[in-house]
């Protein structure tokens, strides 16, 4: 498990929940890809955020191409 303080979580689970759809995905994506060792699961687990999602998000940045869905 990443350590990561409750503050921190508290606004990253707000930042989430006020975005929808790509716009979504690209920030999930960026905070799993951040953590130490950028796990899609890990992130799911830190953040409450479903895997498929953020590596989904993943795909979207490492492509440039957004999916819809």
């Amino acid at each position: 498990m990443v350590n990561i303080d409750e503050k921190t979580r508290t606004v990253i689970k707000d930042a989430a929940r006020k975005l929808t759809g790509a716009k979504r995905r690209a920030f999930q994506a960026k905070v799993a890809i951040e953590m130490p060792d950028g796990n899609a699961r890990k992130a799911e687990q830190e953040f409450g955020r479903g895997r498929e999602t953020v590596k989904k998000g993943m795909k979207e940045s490492e492509t440039g191409i957004s999916m819809f869905g």
